[in-house]
């Protein structure tokens, strides 16, 4: 089982590690060479997570019809193509092209999860999958190193992606359809607050991930140190959560997420910062899947799981929106970052625990 979950963790690895992730490093290199704004940028990064909010609403249709296990390698090897050419024609492609990795990067990562969980994958193969992530994060700055244009740093994210992509193809014959979801009865009214942190925390953290390397510089050390984090998610959020429960955890993961986004200490002690904010960011996933367990009957997770998931997406896709306009309002990438930190404050508010 650990070899199967490791070998698809390199889906998410390269849908959302390079797939979305590197467009951070990517950016500075856009910017001087077409000449982008701030606002210009975080649209770009609003494309990719509007995607993968509208890949996350038809998710599971979509792969029914295809069978998740054609439908998750097909659409792992086609977002590899999509992002070598992301950069190849200027801002137009790019943002029709970002739009369409993310919708794929859905599907890719819906897809695995409901596989992986089809072989019966216990919580430590999950959080081995969804630290697939940090895997692609901490390999990003390595495929790009010496590029000097959007379209080769974009050529080799896409040839990168679609080298990772064929290991995953070793599982095809172990792997085997999930059921079809159940349709159960429950009430979601007890974690509505948790779906309006979810949100918030979506928006906040893509925002920090989108502009960090553009206020803050240093983009190899910072993403080796993200990646670094990421991969440390399951060990230490994984007994803490299960220690304090669902929305406690929750909490305090998205309160170290909050202090490591602020922008003075991502100024000044930026390994730090970035450290922190990938130990936390995956550490959500995880926390807030143990609290629906918690609140909900059985019956109503998969619904809590499919409004969770568009909720965290809407934030996603709002967010690299936001934090542009706060670097357009500054004039400089700092301003970004206050508003990732802004948004990550807010949702502190609906996550707070309640007394039994």
């Amino acid at each position: 089982m650990a070899t199967r979950a490791l070998l698809l963790a390199l889906g998410p690895g390269v849908a959302l590690g390079l797939g979305r992730f590197a467009y951070a490093l990517v950016l500075p290199l856009m910017q001087a060479t077409w000449g982008l704004s701030y606002a210009q940028a975080g649209l770009l990064g609003s494309a990719n997570t509007l995607g993968y909010f509208l890949g996350a609403l038809f998710s599971h249709r979509l792969l029914g019809w295809l069978g998740y296990r054609r439908g998750f390698f097909l659409a792992l090897l086609l977002q590899g193509g999509v992002l070598a050419l992301t950069g190849a024609g200027g801002y137009p492609l790019a943002f029709g092209l970002r739009l369409l990795q993310g919708v794929l990067g859905a599907l890719v990562f819906v897809g695995g999860a409901a596989l992986l969980m089809a072989l019966g994958g216990t919580g430590r193969a999950l959080g081995a999958y969804y630290g697939g992530v940090g895997l692609g994060i901490l390999l990003a700055p390595w495929f790009l190193w010496g590029a000097e244009t959007p379209g080769a740093a974009f050529f080799r994210l896409g040839l990168g992606s679609l080298l990772l992509s064929l290991a995953p193809l070793m599982a095809w014959g172990v792997l085997k359809e999930p059921p079809p979801p159940a349709r159960g009865e429950g009430s979601l009214r007890p974690i509505l607050p948790l779906l309006l942190a979810y949100g918030l925390y979506g928006a906040g953290y893509i925002g920090y991930m989108t502009f960090v390397t553009t206020a803050v510089g240093n983009w190899t050390l910072l993403f080796t140190l993200l990646g670094v984090g990421a991969l440390l998610t399951g060990v230490v959020w994984g007994p803490w959560v299960e220690r304090v429960g669902g929305r406690r955890g929750l909490f305090h993961v998205l309160l170290v997420l909050f202090l490591g986004s602020l922008p003075p200490l991502a100024q000044g002690l930026p390994g730090l910062s970035a450290f922190l904010f990938g130990l936390a960011f995956l550490g959500v996933i995880t926390a807030i899947t143990q609290a629906f367990r918690a609140l909900l009957p059985p019956s109503a997770w998969p619904r809590a799981m499919g409004l969770s998931t568009a909720a965290f997406a809407l934030g996603q896709a709002l967010g690299p929106t936001l934090a542009g306009l706060g670097a357009e309002a500054l004039g400089r990438g700092e301003g970004a970052l206050w508003v990732a930190s802004g948004l990550l404050a807010l949702a502190l508010l609906p996550a707070w625990p309640q007394r039994p």
